[in-house]
């Protein structure tokens, strides 16, 4: 019988339940089984009052824990929705297997067959989609930001109990194979129990760059290949055969991990150095590998092989780089010139590893010698080994290069701009407009170090840091400079200034960051203003006139407000589009997405289809932060699929894109627009409330969320340390998630519905909107989520913790908010309840809220005695402030989400 998620989850519970008792004793297991059955019961009994008089019970029952016991019944919680999110991961691979098996990979929803296949039935021709799939190029960027609120260590070892799980899919297990699955099934089990799974330190920047290198590493060198092979064959399937070579390469990775400087004083220039020697020891040292094991397949004697002058040429050229071994290979292999080719080929990549004499100069001269060797067994009739192994390599040259992931730089605009100042001996030079800062720009000729603080040196050994490193690992090494807070076109020219003085204007792109609302409003202007600058015009050409610009769903969404943000983020990417039509430029949006909804999350492919047609020239690149970042590459089977997803969306919103203007109803815009106002307004007076820091301090864990060891970066900007304008929006989003508000995925947004909805044909007019507009649908349909993920009766009991009455009063603001938010997507959707329209996603909440309510009782009773400076000893605080962190990953575990 084949297994199924009730099996897996039936498993790996039995088997932590055996772990509890063993390890931690029955008393604890009787603790757990009692918080369990007592949440259980909260949440099954129907009349109001016995559902609060079932709250109370499980208060009592909580509160009566002492804090030894506390840790070890939210371990316990912790850990199985550790273990049940994994069970999940794993269903969903097996669906999709299962989907695929029985009605062909066209059957899955959103894959890329599925995609080729209705492109085929619209009349879209070969010629067409290979244009634009030749258009695209999706850029998946891992990031530094602190989303993931678990250790490495946890990762892997859960990545064990997955391979035991998976040992069962085998069908013919033998009864000591079943047993010694068992025992290391409880083994891993077992580890995951005794580990710490808090992080004892902060961990270093090196750190997070080995935590994204790992999916790079371990998973996507795998999953390139095997991704472009299905995206051949979805292409062959509807249009007939085509070289492998001849299908573009859609996808690429970069990283911030090691040059995302803002705000982080511990990116040092040496720290990015060190960071890119990794990437390139990562990709050479597979390249090595992959290169030796293709020898023997390669083995080929001459007189089986057609003469062939490209690879006589080629021989030479190796024989050329690497003198010193060219006798010894020739005499090992006189008569298999393939093999003295890979052999040449394996000495020259290891020379590339190591900087030594007769390193290929880029992949572009190792994918030459590559289509030699497969073009040659082409022509002696090799039908499979063209394909196999080598076409793998070749892909993920083509992917990776010789970089595998091209590391994007970033500094604040204000970190610019004082440095500047300081090289021009004008300390009110910041303070200047945008044209006296420019005009003062040019008389910026030489680079003085003397008598420069500590900051602008380090700037400055950054530029040269960045010269440096593009010589010694190519220019793709680095991706892009992103400038924080680009407020004006003067921000943008310092950087390129500073970039000319260390002759490297033209090496990299400059992308400006918009990220707050103002500054989104402004993208239009400032690009306009820029593209007139002589210099930068320069610059431009000298980059292919392509200009990358960032736009941020965070800031943004913290200042005004999810729905505000989702349309200010679009507005920009529309009037970026319109200038750069007008002066011959091809724009490339970077999508500075998090994991929630209310930072631009959700799914990646809904997003891509909800883009503005007018600003998607193929070319994207998208965050893939914390939690998302593990859910999206965690294993083989879901990377392919999310890479499926996001390009079948990406070539569907291509075709119906190119040539695209403007095309959106005026009507569309203007409710848009209004929509936009209303919620931005309704938002902003919770903000502007002064009882709202104090009720955010006090009614969610944001305290021991910084306190977390879980990213190098501190949770609030330099400066400032009690207002919400230093607060990052990662840990702004985390702590309300925490607290189960979820209040920046849905705040505003049901003010703004309603008052359209209320207007003579609203509801009627919005309905459809919803149906017609992808973007609206989008949007309202990650509202939906995030109200679905909110649990007011339990952040209730958060708000309880509040000791001012007045501050603590605030709720009855956000829950008449959330009623009414609920309301009007119902009546926008036509939907009769949250997630009616997505079963499966509500049966997963509500079948998980039972096992996360525990651990939100318990971080209350965590939080209420740490705040109580007098009935709680020191020993005790120290023991509950443990209680309190572990928590947190138990409930990001439990919802799925964190910031």
């Amino acid at each position: 019988m084949a297994r199924t998620l009730s099996h897996d989850v039936r498993l790996v519970i039995d088997t932590l339940g055996f772990v509890i008792r063993t390890q931690a004793g029955e008393d604890v297991y009787a603790a757990v089984e009692a918080v369990r059955h007592a949440a259980k019961r909260a949440r099954e009994a129907g009349a109001v009052e016995r559902r609060e008089a079932a709250r109370r019970r499980l208060a009592r029952i909580v509160s009566g824990l002492d804090p030894a016991t506390a840790l070890e019944v939210a371990r316990a919680f912790t850990l199985y929705f550790q273990l049940v999110n994994l069970a999940e991961d794993l269903e969903r691979t097996r669906e999709l297997r299962r989907r695929d098996a029985e009605g062909g990979p066209a059957s899955v929803a959103d894959s890329v067959h599925g995609v080729m296949r209705e492109l085929a039935e619209e009349g879209a021709t070969r010629e067409e989609v290979l244009a634009a799939l030749a258009d695209l190029r999706l850029t998946f960027v891992f990031t530094a930001h602190p989303t993931e609120a678990r250790r490495q260590t946890t990762e892997r070892l859960l990545a064990d109990v997955a391979r035991m799980i998976r040992r069962r899919d085998r069908r013919a297990l033998t009864g000591l194979e079943v047993a010694a699955a068992d025992r290391r099934l409880r083994a891993a089990i077992e580890a995951l129990c005794q580990h710490d799974a808090a992080r004892a330190t902060r961990p270093g920047v090196l750190d997070e760059v080995d935590a994204g290198l790992w999916y790079l590493r371990h998973v996507l060198l795998d999953v390139v290949p095997l991704f472009h092979r299905r995206l051949r064959h979805a292409f062959e399937e509807r249009y007939g055969a085509v070289d492998a070579l001849d299908v573009p390469m859609p996808v690429r990775f970069g990283s911030w991990m090691g040059g995302d400087r803002d705000g982080n004083p511990f990116v040092t220039p040496d720290v990015t150095a060190r960071t890119l020697e990794r990437h390139r020891e990562v990709i050479l040292e597979r390249y090595e590998r992959d290169l030796a094991a293709l020898i023997d397949p390669l083995a080929a004697v001459d007189s089986r092989l057609p003469d062939d002058d490209d690879l006589d040429a080629a021989l030479t050229r190796a024989a050329r780089a690497v003198p010193d071994l060219a006798d010894g290979i020739g005499r090992r292999n006189p008569a298999e010139p393939l093999r003295r080719l890979l052999s040449f080929a394996v000495a020259r990549v290891r020379c590339a590893r190591t900087g030594a004499a007769g390193a290929y100069e880029g992949p572009d001269a190792l994918l030459d010698d590559l289509r030699v060797l497969r073009t040659v067994l082409q022509r002696a009739n090799a039908r499979a080994l063209p394909d196999d192994a080598l076409l793998d390599l070749m892909q993920r040259v083509r992917c990776f290069g010789f970089h595998l992931a091209a590391l994007d730089v970033r500094e604040d605009s204000r970190v610019h701009r004082e440095v500047v100042g300081e090289l021009l001996g004008d300390p009110t030079y910041g303070k200047g407009s945008p044209a006296d800062r420019i005009r003062a720009l040019e008389t910026l000729e030489r680079l003085d170090r003397t008598g420069l603080s500590e900051p602008a040196r380090g700037l400055l050994d950054l530029f040269e840091t960045i010269g440096r490193l593009q010589t010694r690992f190519g220019p793709a090494a680095i991706g892009a400079y992103v400038i924080s807070m680009t407020a004006s076109e003067a921000d943008v020219l310092e950087v390129l200034r500073l970039a000319e003085l260390h002759g490297i204007d033209a090496t990299f792109d400059i992308t400006p960051l918009f990220e707050t609302p103002d500054d989104l409003a402004r993208a239009g202007p400032l690009l306009d203003a820029l593209f007139a600058n002589d210099k930068y015009a320069r610059h431009l050409d000298a980059r292919g006139r392509v200009q990358e610009i960032l736009v941020g769903y965070s800031d943004s969404m913290k200042e005004g407000g999810m729905l505000a943000s989702r349309v200010a983020v679009a507005d920009a990417q529309r009037a970026a589009a319109a200038v750069c039509r007008r002066h011959g430029v091809r724009l490339r949006v970077f999508h500075g997405r998090g994991g929630s909804v209310s930072r631009g999350g959700g799914p990646t492919h809904r997003a891509i289809l909800a883009l503005p047609r007018e600003a998607f020239d193929g070319e994207a690149r998208i965050t893939e932060q914390g939690e998302m970042r593990a859910h999206n590459f965690a294993n083989p089977d879901l990377a392919v699929r999310y890479l499926e997803q996001s390009v079948g969306a990406a070539v569907d919103v291509r075709l119906a894109a190119a040539g695209a203007t403007s095309r959106r109803p005026a009507d569309e815009a203007r409710t848009m627009a209004r929509l936009s106002d209303v919620s931005r307004a309704a938002y902003q007076s919770l903000v502007d409330d002064p009882r709202l820091v104090p009720y955010f301090l006090t009614a969610t864990p944001f305290h021991e969320i910084a306190a977390l060891n879980i990213g190098s970066r501190p949770a609030r900007r330099p400066g400032d340390v009690t207002g919400l304008s230093g607060l990052r929006a990662i840990p702004w989003v985390f702590a309300w998630s925490q607290s189960r508000h979820v209040l920046t995925g849905w705040f505003g947004v049901g003010a703004a519905l309603a008052v359209v909805l209320d207007e003579p044909d609203g509801e009627a007019r919005l309905h459809a909107l919803y149906r017609s507009s992808r973007f609206l649908r989008d949007l309202v349909d990650n509202v939906e989520m995030a109200l679905a993920k909110a649990d007011l009766p339990i952040a209730a009991r958060y708000a309880a913790l509040c000791p001012d009455d007045e501050v603590r009063d605030l709720f009855d603001v956000i829950a008449a908010e959330f009623d009414r938010t609920v309301n009007a997507v119902a009546r926008v959707t036509g939907r009769p309840g949250l997630l009616s329209g997505d079963p499966v996603l509500a049966r997963s909440i509500r079948l998980r809220n039972p096992y996360v309510d525990p651990l939100s009782y318990i971080q209350v009773e965590a939080l209420r005695r740490l705040r109580d400076e007098h009935g709680t000893s020191s020993d005790q605080r120290e023991m509950w402030a443990r209680v309190a962190r572990l928590t947190v990953q138990g409930i990001a575990a439990g919802i799925r989400h964190t910031g």
